[in-house]
């Protein structure tokens, strides 16, 4: 599933950035196309380093709080990626990017990106954890989980 998503990625989504693009310079003409295509990528940066540092200063608030950044990170890490298809020239990623950036919209696709972590995490079965070197204790010496032997050397 996840090979045939790449592959669609990889080969759709240029033939979609090349079929809209035509369609917009035949109804606008080619040099507007060009600096429609300029200013989104220009507008659509600030837009990604603007959400950035908000996300930014969520997850050092988090932190100072005590908590844990989880869904702050998420966040970062989906205003990174539509920075990134900012970057792409193109209406359709431009599109995406927009998604992937505003907040109104990027909670929708964080609850989708959640919920498809806890399939997966739910599909795989439990490791089961392996006795450390640390924990294995030789001799008549008891269990010392926690204790750690130390030598100092001057």
């Amino acid at each position: 599933m996840g090979c045939l998503l790449l592959l669609l990625l990889i080969i759709g989504l240029p033939m979609a950035e090349i079929a809209v693009i035509k369609l917009v310079a035949s109804q606008i003409g080619g040099w507007d196309t060009f600096f429609l295509l300029v200013f989104s990528a220009v507008f659509g940066t600030y837009l990604a380093k603007h959400q950035g540092a908000v996300v930014l200063s969520r997850v050092q608030q988090s932190l100072t709080a005590g908590r844990a950044p989880t869904i702050e990170m998420i966040d970062g890490l989906l205003v990174f990626m539509g920075g990134l298809l900012f970057v792409f020239p193109g209406f359709v990623s431009d599109a995406m990017g927009l998604l992937l950036i505003f907040p109104f919209t990027r909670w929708l696709i964080r609850l989708i990106v959640v919920a498809c972590f806890k399939v997966k995490s739910q599909d795989s079965s439990p490791v089961q954890p392996q006795p450390s070197a640390s924990r294995v204790d030789a001799g008549s010496h008891k269990d010392r989980a926690g204790v750690v032997d130390a030598e100092v050397v001057e």
